[in-house]
């Protein structure tokens, strides 16, 4: 059955149905350059193209947004614990984007999709002259009920080696799926359909000087903590962390992301927004299913521009350009590190998405500590497992990232270990068993500590 022939609620119940049978199955999604390639494609797991050396991690951290000496200055950072320049946990995003989409066809499915979360899982810091394999899996498809109507949840079960075969993170990407009665029966909105129903209505917001200035000033307060331990005794709940204050979102940021992802995620690709214009109409030209047509040029476009591009965000529901969900749960770690210093470690970290950053959006960053405790680690020695048994000085912190209307757009948790006066330092890796059971949505969503 074509595209034309089915109607909206028959290639619905088709997506639905073909990808609840995914579930449990390694994805394809995000390999490296399909074969032939200089990559081990046997997998799973797979080995990944994206390597951490010194000036990545740099870029990597910059594109967060984060100047953190530990991950941008080699120098300094031999001078930590570590002994050599790292990268923020969140770094894995660059091995393989850490979600799943659900089933696929060449014309898609009548489904917005939006990236809307990811809970990691921390066992070691990423240190520079690293290289990785991967695995992802899909574990869950959720229906629920929303603002928006009926929303589907696809959850990833990922994980990532260094190229000893140490488990270094896990993570639960969370992807969901607006359904899109105006696309009928394929993943493409018909241009005069553009509109007719939006998820959200507000346009960029103007700021006075008076509120450039607050904000500016806040950015301005800012502190990191760095070499100067937070030690576990120290902290009480209660404690307020931030702001950390992210200026109007640009096209600047946008490109940040692909500057570095697009092609570690596979930019040769048939569907790659990673080509200048003409050899991307081409590719179109050859399945044409999955062009954008711009409403003013008439011309089709690739679709990833519906990010950016004021004129095709309502391809996706938008009524402007709008951020990568991908992007902003990195963000927030920074949050967390200049708080707690070069010696603390981010064991645990979940944020949900709920609802885009439009440009010109501002973002405020705050936390609090919620809970304090200690708690020990098991691993066990098979591949890919440390063993052993450690006690860990751990806090439980909530964070909230809000906008300059006062939408709460970014809620999370995170659990951070740090050094004790009673205890000593962090003990890193972390003991864990090789294969640490699957966290599912309604767990981690909620005080995950």
């Amino acid at each position: 059955m074509t595209t034309h022939d089915q109607s909206y609620e028959e290639a619905l119940a088709e997506y639905i149905e073909r990808s609840k049978e995914l579930l449990d199955l390694e994805s394809l999604e995000n390999l490296p350059p399909r074969s032939p390639s200089p990559y081990e494609q046997s997998g799973p797991p797979y080995e990944a193209a994206f390597h951490l050396d010194s000036r990545t991690a740099a870029l990597y951290a910059y594109s967060i947004g984060d100047d953190n000496p530990l991950y941008t200055d080699p120098e300094y950072a031999k001078t930590t614990r570590y002994g050599c320049q790292i990268a923020p946990g969140p770094v894995f995003v660059m091995v393989r984007h850490p979600s799943v989409h659900g089933a696929s066809r060449p014309q898609g499915y009548p489904v917005a999709n939006f990236f809307s979360g990811a809970a990691w899982e921390f066992y070691d810091a990423v240190r520079v002259g690293s290289r990785f394999r991967s695995s992802k899996v899909s574990k869950e498809f959720i229906e629920r009920r929303g603002a928006q109507g009926t929303l589907l949840f696809l959850i990833s079960d990922d994980y990532f080696w260094d190229f000893h075969g140490d488990l270094l993170s896990k993570c639960y990407g969370i992807q969901i799926m607006v359904p899109q009665p105006a696309m009928g029966g394929g993943r493409v909105m018909p241009v005069e359909r553009l509109g007719e129903r939006m998820m959200y209505n507000r346009k960029a917001s103007q700021f006075t000087p008076e509120q450039v200035q607050q904000y500016v000033g806040m950015m301005e307060g800012r502190r990191r903590r760095g070499a100067e331990p937070r030690y576990w005794e120290d902290v009480q709940v209660g404690e307020k962390i931030g702001p950390m204050v992210l200026p109007p979102w640009t096209l600047q940021d946008q490109e940040c992301l692909h500057y570095l992802t697009y092609c570690s995620w596979g930019g040769a690709e048939e569907d790659s927004d990673a080509l200048a214009f003409e050899p991307s109409f081409r590719r179109l030209r050859r399945r044409p299913g999955g062009a954008r047509t711009n409403p003013l040029t008439m011309w089709p476009w690739t679709p990833g521009a519906e990010h950016e591009d004021a004129v095709l965000a309502s391809y996706r529901g938008q009524p402007g350009p709008f951020d990568f969900g991908i992007q902003r749960v990195q963000i927030p770690q920074q949050l967390l590190t200049n708080w707690m210093g070069d010696d603390g470690f981010i064991r645990r970290m979940f944020f949900a998405l709920r609802r885009p950053v439009y440009y010109g959006d501002v973002t405020v960053y705050t936390g609090e500590v919620v809970k304090k405790y200690k708690v020990v680690q098991e691993g066990d020695d098979q591949p890919g497992g440390v063993p052993g048994k450690r006690e860990y000085y751990a806090v439980g912190i909530v964070v909230e990232g809000a906008n300059q209307v006062g939408e709460v757009h970014a809620p999370g948790t995170a659990t951070v270990y740090l050094p004790s006066r009673e205890g000593g330092p962090v003990q890193l890796p972390v003991p864990h068993p090789a294969k640490p059971p699957f966290v599912n949505y309604d767990t981690f969503r909620r005080d995950w500590y």
